[in-house]
């Protein structure tokens, strides 16, 4: 922003019949308490500002982790069901989670391959003001993504964040003390035109996110941090949800197979094929280098030793 100083300041002619003060001028004198005022003026100026870009800002983090709220994570809200299984279409429908939270969603089942995708959009939104547009290029979306290369993969990052775009979630939680109802994307927009029919062409799609999501994230004391390397790593749909929840967790609780099931989504005929599907998962997780140790004890229960890392800062 710049600042256009006037070029018609008036230079004190000494030889013309101007009257001139030549009187020294005198500065008032401030006094210890206006001083010590001013000084709390400007702090209270300092930090207004500071919560104004908090409002409408997420918190920055590293590139090699990403971010989202703890009731994305602990909930059916991205689903671990079988990619191969028809979507559900939900219509003011109180999702399964673990914990305090309510989540109330319309539309179209989400995964966790829409998570993937909501965790990049969020990464490129990071360090813009929520609300207005941010531009990306499907390439580069698709590369942090590791999604190959093709017409193919473009038309299906596509279709996820239409996915995200249409539909209505409300979360309401105990912190919060109050719902928030909002849309994961607020809009979304895309070229005809693609990268991979005209190379070298600039292809730019454009995302924006509810300014309210900044409430869900508060200043990064309410999210999960998970390394995306390691996620990408993950091939199972329930070993990625079992990631994200456990991360969202600073001690992993001991927790019911049936629990756990059920807060994932997942439909399952019978415990036995429950237990099957998290011991399987549990097994990738320690592959992965996520979890040091994990099992079902003699209780029924998912017992797992998380292996901490300093990228990890759950609430």
């Amino acid at each position: 922003m710049s600042t256009e100083k006037s070029e018609n300041h008036k230079t004190a002619d000494l030889f013309s019949g101007e009257d001139m003060n030549l009187a020294p001028k005198t500065t008032p004198k401030t006094t210890k308490g206006s001083g010590m005022q001013a000084a709390r003026d400007r702090a209270a100026a300092v930090t207004a500002a500071q919560q104004e870009v908090a409002e409408r800002r997420l918190k920055a983090w590293a590139d090699e982790v990403r971010e989202a709220p703890n009731e994305a994570l602990r909930g059916a809200l991205f689903t671990a069901r079988n990619r191969n299984t028809a979507r559900q279409q939900f219509r003011a429908e109180e999702l399964a989670v673990y914990g305090n939270a309510r989540l109330i969603y319309t539309g179209e089942e989400l995964r966790q391959d829409d998570l993937d995708v909501w965790f990049q959009v969020l990464h490129f939104a990071r360090e813009a003001d929520l609300g207005h547009p941010i531009a990306f290029s499907p390439l580069a979306m698709k590369k942090e993504l590791d999604m190959p290369y093709g017409r193919k993969h473009t038309d299906r990052l596509k279709t996820i964040l239409t996915r995200l775009k249409a539909n209505s979630l409300t979360i309401h939680s105990e912190r919060l003390g109050r719902g928030v109802a909002l849309s994961l994307i607020r809009k979304f927009e895309y070229d005809d035109a693609l990268e991979e029919d005209k190379p070298g062409k600039d292809v730019s799609w454009v995302v924006e996110l509810e300014p309210e999501i900044v409430k869900l994230f508060g200043s990064g004391l309410y999210t999960t941090r998970i390394e995306w390397e390691q996620r990408l790593q993950l091939k199972g749909n329930l070993a990625k949800w079992m990631q994200g929840f456990y991360a969202s967790h600073s001690e992993p609780y001991d927790i019911k197979v049936e629990t756990l099931i059920k807060s994932s989504g997942c439909k399952v005929s019978t415990l036995g094929k429950a237990r099957q599907m998290i011991r399987e998962a549990l097994a990738e997780l320690i592959k992965s280098g996520f979890l040091i140790e994990g099992y079902i004890d003699n209780k029924d229960k998912v017992v797992v030793k998380r292996r901490k890392t300093s990228k990890q800062d759950p609430a």
